[in-house]
């Protein structure tokens, strides 16, 4: 393409406008800017030299990597209308209740979601297992499901970006070519404080909101024990989850498994084989006045939307990493000569891939490909890069309505990311927090010349 800068800011930044403007202005469904954005995109490199046939090509290579996301996405709602049918979501709420009381409510479910996601190293994990259930005591103690469903995510999120068994660590290790250990002393710097004001937010917060609820948990208790048997192969499922995510199997076998399960257990007890088969596919239906709109739903169906956000997500990305659009664009990053400019850069430039690629991974690749030379050049430790990429983009990737990592806990607690956004206190601190501390480290601090990775 001729002048491929400009030609690729205009088109990048109208792909931001676009689908910002849709989203959150509105309010339109994702998938919707999404379409618009890939058929202007497609024009305009169609136009400047690129052939149908190349395009095409590169579409079809990044809807590839989004299969397995959509696979994922279809499990997630089987998973969650089975355990809303068979009774294992009743059965958790019931005995979780013994643990989560109303005081202290949100605090308690930011501390615990946190530690379960330190435990496994993964949000989706955790969202499908404690996440689920602190949302349906949340529903029973009256709060507002939105604010819940934030510190649910801000939880969920500390582990997926901080734990030792994190892919997301592992992948910045790999992408910054640093050990694990030297990855997680840097992400800790910004993780402790962050952590800690999140946690001090939720118990203000939890001071000045009004519990709406016209039945005391005794009651509801009592409701669930009245219409659902509670026995021990409802728990297997979400053992299964935990055990197999602490053992670092692949999400998309790991759910499977679990669909498998909550499936025969539906039929234990004494659902319909059929009928569990039309719950998996289109949503379950409660017939309990006090938990009708909490025990209702899920199913593959209700997942559809978020198919369609998939498909023209991954294949946007696609031409715009086909075509050397977003290299074109950030090619100017490498005469930074400022450390700490170099670390906002890389700050900005992962917070764009998260909103125009959709994907929290590419977040992490596409922002490393282009400044890990960058930081090389500077002398400067490329933890330091990974630590930026860490507390922009990926962790802001679960609060961007249109990005695949928000859509599967949106998927999981019943709740729209534009709904929950306001709350996620951690996810929104950690950029804020990690620029004040980036300019108060000192320059002894934060270059260093890396003999060891040359």
């Amino acid at each position: 393409m001729e002048n491929k800068f400009r030609i690729s800011l205009i088109t990048f930044l109208l792909i931001l406008a676009i689908t910002m403007t849709m989203v959150l202005v509105f309010h339109q469904p994702p998938y919707i800017p999404l379409f618009i954005s890939y058929i202007i995109t497609f024009a305009i490199v169609l136009i400047n030299g690129f052939s149908p046939q190349e395009l095409v090509n590169m579409s079809i290579d990044g809807f590839k990597k989004g299969i397995n996301v959509m696979i994922i996405l279809l499990l997630i709602g089987a998973l969650v209308a089975l355990w809303k049918q068979n009774g294992t979501l009743p059965a958790l709420v019931y005995y979780a209740s013994h643990f989560l009381k109303p005081q202290g409510f949100l605090l308690l479910s930011f501390i615990t979601t946190s530690i379960i996601s330190m435990i496994l190293g993964t949000a989706v994990g955790t969202a499908s297992t404690i996440g689920i259930v602190i949302m349906g005591l949340a529903h029973g103690f009256g709060y507002p499901l939105p604010i819940v469903a934030g510190a649910v995510i801000s939880g969920s999120f500390i582990g997926d970006r901080t734990s030792p068994l994190a892919g997301n660590v592992i992948l910045l290790s790999d992408m910054g070519e640093i050990e694990q250990y030297n990855v997680l002393k840097s992400l800790f710097k910004t993780a402790i404080p962050t952590y800690i004001l999140t946690g001090l937010l939720y118990y203000l917060l939890s001071l000045h909101i009004n519990i709406s609820s016209p039945y005391t948990f005794d009651n509801l208790a009592a409701i669930i024990l009245k219409n659902y048997k509670i026995n021990f192969f409802l728990f297997l499922a979400p053992i299964m989850i935990i055990t197999l995510a602490f053992f670092r199997i692949p999400t998309k076998i790991n759910l499977s498994i679990a669909v498998l399960l909550s499936y025969f257990v539906s039929l234990l007890n004494g659902y319909n084989l059929i009928d569990s088969l039309k719950v998996i596919m289109m949503g379950n239906v409660s017939n309990i006045p006090e938990f009708k709109s909490f025990f209702s739903g899920g199913g593959m169906v209700s997942i559809f939307p978020m198919i369609g956000v998939v498909t023209f997500a991954t294949a946007l990305s696609g031409i715009l990493e086909g075509t050397g659009i977003i290299k074109a664009v950030f090619k100017k990053a490498q005469k930074i000569k400022n450390p700490k400019i170099a670390y906002l850069v890389t700050m900005l430039l992962s917070t764009l891939m998260a909103v125009i690629t959709c994907n929290q991974a590419l977040s992490v690749i596409l922002p490393s490909r282009i400044m890990l030379e960058v930081f090389r050049n500077l002398n400067v430790k490329s933890d330091m890069m990974v630590r930026a990429i860490a507390d922009s983009g990926m962790i802001l990737a679960g609060i961007i309505p249109w990005n695949l990592a928000a859509m599967f806990l949106s998927a999981v607690l019943g709740v729209k990311v534009i709904d929950y956004l306001p709350y996620a206190y951690l996810n929104l601190l950690f950029p804020i927090l990690s620029i004040l501390i980036v300019f108060i480290e000192s320059n002894k601090q934060y270059s260093n010349v890396l003999m060891e990775e040359f």
